[in-house]
């Protein structure tokens, strides 16, 4: 993981990417993905992807918008 001082959203540093396993420090297409259970008590599984990864996983019709903050 890299730690670093820019915003990664709901986590304090960049997570690597889930789908490729590279590091993700300095991509502009980072995205975090938070995924919880139904009867989770508030715990959230937070996944760390680059947007052009993760888009080509997902189900026809789903999208990836990146927002830089």
């Amino acid at each position: 993981m890299t730690y670093g001082a820019e915003w990664t959203g709901p986590v304090s540093r960049r997570i690597r990417c889930c789908i490729c396993g590279d590091d993700t420090a300095g991509a502009e297409d980072y995205v975090v993905i938070g995924v919880i259970t139904e009867g989770s008590s508030g715990d959230i599984q937070y996944l760390g992807a680059h947007a052009a990864h993760l888009e080509k996983v997902m189900a026809r019709g789903f999208t990836v918008e990146v927002t830089l903050m």
